[in-house]
């Protein structure tokens, strides 16, 4: 990745518009070996989202050595009182998974005024919307709403960390994964959502390897969709008490995971207390 690129979006800022928001080109990219849309889009410090909205016609799981990705260059917006990621994004067209991925350091319950949060717009959400109709180069007065509640972050990041961690696993064992995460979160130490117990950091480690190298952020299959749902809308549980999963044929044989009481083997994971 060269740098001029990145100084070509930065030399690119437009001024300030009436709604807070400084807006940037976006810049190209030529991809190097080892490269994904994840590291990309890491690097830009915008979502996978926004990324694979801007190249419509590429493969994210086949992303060729040499292609030219477009790349959005996130705008820059100034909290004001009553904002929520929700409201934010809602009036640029961007959803609110795409808001919280662009920002993974905020707390989206509790936005500081004055603060500064990413907007991913792509090149065709360059101006606000109002009730879902985009507006020509005019100046949008923001909607407040009410705080948006954990139920949408959780599914969210549910439905990323069963795709991550089980997605080629049968849906029982990928509703098992989810109830995992659900029981960290009861137990309390792990984090109070899905979002804190897929990121927590432990003795300087993730705890879960799909985040170390950004198959977190992969677009979630329909099954772990599905698992997802079942966990959370349903409170399925098929595994009661189990805090830790593992693949016995990638786990050392000496690991402290293999000490846990199991409660149940499903398909190539076993769930353990």
């Amino acid at each position: 990745m060269r740098k001029k690129h990145w100084l070509l979006a930065a030399a690119t800022m437009c001024l300030t518009s009436a709604f807070g928001v400084s807006t940037a080109m976006a810049a190209t990219v030529k991809v190097a070996p080892g490269q994904s849309l994840w590291s990309i889009a890491h690097r830009a410090g915008i979502s996978v989202q926004s990324i694979e909205a801007a190249n419509p016609g590429m493969d994210p799981m086949n992303l060729q050595v040499g292609a030219t990705v477009q790349v959005p260059s996130p705008t820059a917006y100034v909290v004001k009182p009553g904002d929520t990621l929700f409201t934010v994004g809602r009036h640029y067209g961007v959803t609110l998974s795409a808001m919280l991925d662009a920002n993974p350091q905020v707390n989206p319950q509790n936005l500081q005024i004055g603060s500064t949060i990413r907007v991913p717009i792509t090149s065709a959400q360059t101006t606000p919307t109002t009730n879902g109709t985009r507006q020509a180069n005019q100046a949008v007065n923001a909607h407040v709403a009410a705080p948006t509640s954990d139920t949408t972050s959780n599914l969210y990041w549910l439905e990323h960390v069963i795709n991550a961690e089980a997605g080629g696993e049968s849906l029982q064992a990928q509703i098992a994964v989810g109830d995992v995460i659900m029981h960290r979160i009861a137990a309390g130490g792990y984090g109070n959502t899905v979002q804190q117990v897929v990121f927590q950091v432990s003795n300087g480690h993730y705890q879960f390897t799909s985040v170390a190298n950004g198959y977190i952020y992969t677009a979630p299959n329909s099954s772990s969709i599905t698992a997802a749902e079942d966990v959370l809308q349903k409170g399925q549980d098929l595994v009661p008490g189990a805090l830790v999963f593992y693949n016995p044929s990638e786990t050392p044989a000496g690991s402290w995971v293999r000490q846990q009481p199991v409660i149940r083997q499903i398909g190539n994971l076993v769930f353990a207390k």
